[in-house]
């Protein structure tokens, strides 16, 4: 899996759990913990990667803004976009996660390859001519 296809499917579930007032919308929170390790992952090192490309003055401290955010040069700022595109394409190890019950989820296909024992139904687009 991609860090891309983590954080749409992450975003997805995250649309989709409402007030948690049913078992299915439960279910995806639960989902959606057992993904967040990986993006917690993710997000330490995009913290890296934009420390690596920080500003510093002349005695190699942290530049910041009034907001207590690092600064970045121009070449900085580049090599911060590239190294962020790049980390977004990486493949990451992930195991789809075992579903016991998998009522409810059939038509969160966005799903796909993130759980195992779920059969999903896809919606077929009816044409009126």
């Amino acid at each position: 899996m991609q860090y891309k296809d983590l954080i749409l499917a992450m975003s997805l579930i995250a649309a989709n759990v409402g007030e948690q007032k049913t078992k299915t919308q439960k279910k995806l929170v639960k989902i959606h913990e057992q993904l967040k390790k990986h993006y917690d992952v993710y997000s330490e090192k995009l913290q890296e990667i934009r420390l690596d490309n920080a500003s510093v003055d002349k005695d190699n401290n942290l530049i910041l803004d009034e907001k207590g955010e690092y600064k970045f040069s121009k070449e900085g700022l580049k090599k911060l976009n590239e190294a962020a595109k790049d980390l977004i394409n990486q493949e990451f190890e992930f195991k789809p996660i075992d579903v016991m019950n998998p009522e409810g989820l059939e038509f969160h296909t966005y799903l796909k390859g993130w759980l195992n024992g779920v059969n999903f139904i896809e919606n077929e687009e009816v044409i009126d001519l």
